[in-house]
């Protein structure tokens, strides 16, 4: 199956970026910031994956399509975006990348050995009510470093 964009099942907009086979596809909204995948397909009371699922996503997620849609993840080398719970809603939080101190390291082991240097900046993420107000600046970011020459 060749990749494709079409229109959302959620949001309507066309945004949906459909990739894969028809034995494993994933279909992700840059508009509305829902995925799915060939692995959530069904209804929540009897898909094993949804059932795995911590009870934020669960309670964000949406059935539609013969499908389990629930908010995305997206990790990049400058940072995450990532959905979070205010008050009961569904908002977006974009945490940067960010150094961790040397003398903090030691907090941070690595499962291959060593410690990480770096770690993603939970505690100062930037809230945004829709996920493509929190792609924009993402796309920004990766602009800026890539013009900066990847540093």
């Amino acid at each position: 199956m060749k990749d494709l964009i079409s229109n959302c099942f959620l949001c309507g907009e066309k945004a949906l970026h459909v990739a894969g086979t028809e034995e494993a596809q994933v279909m992700q909204c840059i508009n509305c910031g829902y995925t799915t995948s060939t692995k959530f397909t069904g209804k929540k009371e009897t898909n094993e994956h949804f059932q795995k699922l911590g009870e934020d996503m669960k309670n964000w997620a949406i059935e539609k399509n013969g499908k389990i849609w629930i908010p995305s993840i997206i990790t990049l080398p400058i940072g995450m975006l990532y959905p979070i719970n205010v008050k009961k809603e569904l908002k977006w939080s974009f945490a940067s990348m960010v150094e961790i101190p040397e003398e903090d390291r030691k907090d941070f082991p690595n499962p291959q050995g060593g410690f990480y240097d770096k770690k993603v900046d939970t505690d100062n993420g930037k809230l945004y009510n829709t996920f493509i107000e929190g792609m924009s600046v993402v796309n920004e970011l990766l602009k800026q470093k890539a013009l900066s020459g990847g540093e």
